[in-house]
């Protein structure tokens, strides 16, 4: 499991980074986004581990992040930095890339570890949540690409936007776990 996590906390770095460094180039970022997720879409495909619910979670991930984050910026919560528009080209991406790597990081804890029990698969998808898109946020934030306008903040990231993280992270996990139970959808991460 170390080695897991430490795979992608190093895929994270970097791509915090990527995003920090090129910040002011948002539609270059989109589209190296955008073709990581379609390289990544293709390899779990190959590799037989592709489930509708990995799409499903992008977009449904992508535009619920998306539709916060204009709402955060319209009341000045946040903005975005070097950029002529509200929000930047990639955040659509960015929040499905964030949930296409958490349920990466959960599939392969769970085929590692295959005798969790469902309370602890859920313990470890509140830590995987609650660490790693704050984590990556602050990378970004302190390469100057958006500063927060909240306080009591952990390296720029607010305490309130990392709670925010972590309920909207969850939830839509729990509710796309609910659907796949309920449809009878198999899938490693939600219902194997």
């Amino acid at each position: 499991m170390q080695k897991i996590l430490f795979k992608n906390t190093v895929k994270l770095i970097i791509a915090g980074l990527l995003i920090g460094f090129l910040h002011k180039y948002d539609l270059i970022i989109a589209l190296l986004i955008f073709l990581k997720l379609i390289h990544t879409f293709h390899r779990n495909y190959k590799a037989d581990t592709f489930s509708i619910m990995f799409l499903i979670g992008f977009i449904v991930t992508g535009a619920v992040g998306l539709f916060f984050e204009y709402i955060g910026t319209s009341y000045k919560y946040w903005e975005y930095h070097d950029i002529s528009r509200q929000v930047p080209a990639w955040l659509f991406f960015a929040w499905g890339g964030a949930f296409i790597t958490t349920y990466q990081i959960k599939m392969q804890i769970y085929k590692e570890l295959p005798e969790l029990s469902d309370n602890i698969k859920l313990y470890i998808t509140l830590i995987i949540v609650a660490l790693f898109p704050a984590f990556g946020e602050m990378i970004a934030i302190n390469l100057g690409t958006w500063t927060y306008h909240l306080p009591y903040k952990v390296f720029g990231v607010p305490l309130i936007a990392i709670a925010a993280l972590i309920i909207i992270h969850f939830t839509i996990h729990n509710i796309l776990s609910f659907f796949t139970k309920k449809s009878g959808i198999k899938d490693i991460v939600f219902n194997p």
